[in-house]
């Protein structure tokens, strides 16, 4: 079993699978493909990455998805490739590999009312972004780090007036009210039980506690997790520097898929 760990230096770079035939990779996005910035919609996709994705999926035979909390039509519009797999809104939407949507969310009954609290509740703090989302609103301070408090407080107010049909998601100086159900891990597992991630061994590479679950769900299927920066305590087993690093262990990976070994 892979054990948690508080130590940084206890987790050594990631080897490149002797066979990436016989890998499954997952992905997060924001903070593992992309550099976060201070609000949502001001990230800066590195132009050579689309064509990285695509060459991964090649080198893989395909079994590539994208994990995120961001919606699948978001995550589409930032990378541009709708036909690979992909899960978004922390899982609650699943897409297989091709383009089908297999899972979708709606916005439920009083989301509309909630969103409206919610603006209300941040109207007075300056800084921070009201990130809505398919049956979820995402309360981000990553730019004013100081009212961290206050969007924990208005988040424990809206999940109180949502009821029991909702749940808070915390993450990277971020607080979701999200609806109740699935999560990456379930995600990464729902498409490990088709093709051609079936048979494989999955692992899982991200950066914030959201990906934990998949980490967990990777290990326990023979994989493991791969922790982008040095948020610990972790169940990933490896760990990379930033996106950065990322995206040079996909270039090998992808590069040089038949020559790599363990």
């Amino acid at each position: 079993m892979i054990l948690a760990t508080d130590n940084p230096a206890a987790l050594p770079s990631p080897p490149l699978p002797a066979a990436p035939s016989s890998i499954a990779l997952f992905l997060d996005i924001d903070g593992t493909l992309l550099e976060f910035a201070p609000d949502p919609d001001g990230v800066v996709v590195d132009v050579a990455l689309p064509s990285l994705l695509d060459q991964l999926d090649d080198a893989l035979g395909g079994a590539l998805a994208l994990l995120s909390g961001r919606s699948l039509q978001r995550i589409d519009d930032l990378l541009g490739r709708p036909r690979l797999a992909a899960a978004g809104s922390h899982g609650a939407e699943l897409r297989r590999r091709g383009g089908a949507i297999v899972r979708a969310v709606r916005d439920s009954h009083g989301m509309s009312a909630l969103r409206a609290y919610a603006a209300a509740l941040l109207a007075d703090l300056p800084g921070v972004v009201v990130e809505n989302k398919p049956d979820a609103i995402a309360l981000h301070w990553r730019a004013a780090p100081a009212m961290a408090t206050a969007v924990e407080a208005a988040a424990l107010r809206l999940v109180r007036a949502g009821g029991k049909g909702y749940r808070l998601q915390r993450g990277d100086c971020v607080v979701e009210l999200r609806g109740i159900g699935a999560d990456k891990g379930d995600a990464l597992r729902t498409h490990m039980q088709h093709a051609p991630f079936a048979g494989r061994v999955p692992w899982m590479i991200g950066d914030d506690l959201t990906d934990e679950h998949a980490f967990d769900a990777a290990e326990r299927a023979g994989g493991g997790g791969i922790v982008v920066g040095t948020r610990r305590p972790t169940r990933a087993r490896y760990a990379l520097a930033d996106p950065a690093a990322v995206h040079r262990w996909l270039a090998a990976l992808a590069a040089h898929p038949q020559e790599v070994t363990a």
